[in-house]
């Protein structure tokens, strides 16, 4: 079952303008897959295999001379040494647009290697897993299905074959890539005390980052805590939401808070799924979590460039903050389908916010499938329908 990506037409457009494409993403949320159904006829080399990682790292200029037409270089960051030598091929021949089609899952360490050798030469790209919207445009699913997608997640395999028991999935997925990944970018020699961390991060989505709180609880070292959490920020499993800025300063927390990447992550870490979702401690946060997950997924927003949290020292708080060159989107998050008013922040924050136009939104489990206009809101439940209208 192939499952429409909406980040397919940016893909086309970009291959049609830029020497290089470099896909980025975490494992397993199907950039290969995504990009062997864009460019068909390219041809394909993972750096997976040892061989051949070890192959283009020794002799990059030997390695890309093989190939004369489009290729699909697959998870490039185990051989650094081939960003410096593709600038080489491509000063050559700058107009062959889309033949350098590169993909990996370290975006921190691949950034480096672009900015050094590739700037100005590429389109850089983010694949995250499934969004509801997909699901609900690709007409496979029904809404019941897409109700699971909040504990589920959105790894596509676990909705392309749907038989998956996505308990023993993402167990594989810790142990096959989290662990074997993370050993490439830092030594984690005690899996359990990892594996403990994660659960602890987990159980506290929607937090600030409190490093400090994490060792304690955890019994890792300070330093150890912050280079794994900056492993998983690398590898794309976790994100850091900073504090909203504009002209209110000291006002404002300074520590970002974390969300998985993707959810359902998140769900098996704290042993949620559809039989305890609904009476589970931790449903509101997996909900602000499924909230912030989607934002990006449909928006392409990114935390820190147009994204944000607000919350000031009389600890007045928003979820979050979008900003488009229109609007202002002031945005809380709520697992229920009730919502009292009288608890939402939208018009003591409003007042401080003068400079752009502004629109609230409530993303609340209701179970209309369009958005609904309520008195000073708009409420809409990410599962059902497009957060922000085209």
């Amino acid at each position: 079952m192939w499952i429409p990506r909406t980040l397919q037409n940016k893909i086309e457009d970009a291959l049609k303008t830029r020497p290089v494409i470099l896909l980025t993403g975490a494992r397993q949320t199907g950039k290969t897959s995504l990009l062997k159904n864009t460019v068909k006829n390219a041809e394909y080399v993972t750096l997976d295999n040892l061989l051949a990682a070890a192959g283009a790292e020794e002799n990059p200029s030997e390695f890309l001379g093989q190939f004369k037409a489009q290729v699909i270089i697959d998870e490039i960051q185990y051989a650094p040494s081939l960003f410096r030598e593709i600038k080489v091929f491509i000063d050559r021949d700058r107009s062959n647009y889309g033949k350098w089609v590169l993909t990996g899952s370290q975006k921190i360490q691949l950034m480096k290697g672009v900015s050094e050798s590739l700037a100005g030469r590429l389109r850089i790209l983010t694949l995250e897993t499934l969004s509801a919207s997909e699901l609900r445009n690709c007409g496979y699913f029904s809404a019941a299905q897409i109700r699971q997608f909040v504990f589920r997640g959105g790894f596509p395999e676990l909705w392309a074959n749907t038989g998956i028991n996505f308990s023993d999935y993402y167990e594989d997925y810790i142990q096959t890539y989290l662990e074997r990944d993370l050993k490439e970018i830092i030594n984690v020699s005690n899996l359990r005390q990892f594996r403990r961390m994660l659960q602890f991060c987990a159980m506290r989505v929607g937090q600030l980052m409190n490093y400090s709180e994490i060792s304690k609880e955890t019994g890792v070292s300070l330093n150890t805590v912050k280079s794994w959490v900056n492993a998983l920020e690398i590898s794309g499993i976790i994100y850091m939401l900073p504090p909203f800025y504009a002209n209110i300063g000291k006002r404002l927390a300074k520590l970002p808070k974390f969300f998985f990447a993707d959810h359902g992550l998140a769900a098996y870490l704290l042993g949620i799924d559809g039989h305890n979702y609904e009476t589970s401690l931790y449903r509101g946060a997996l909900w602000e979590n499924m909230a912030f997950s989607e934002i990006i997924k449909t928006t392409g927003a990114m935390p820190g460039r147009n994204l944000f949290y607000y919350r000031d020292q009389n600890n007045i708080e928003l979820d979050f903050i979008y900003e488009t060159p229109a609007y202002r989107y002031l945005i809380e998050v709520k697992s229920s389908e009730r919502v009292d008013e009288r608890k939402l922040n939208f018009s003591k924050v409003v007042p401080l916010l003068k400079d752009k136009p502004v629109k609230n939104i409530l993303m609340a489990n209701v179970q209309a499938e369009n958005i609904v206009s309520l008195g000073a809101c708009d409420i809409v439940n990410p599962l059902l329908a497009e957060c922000f209208p085209k």
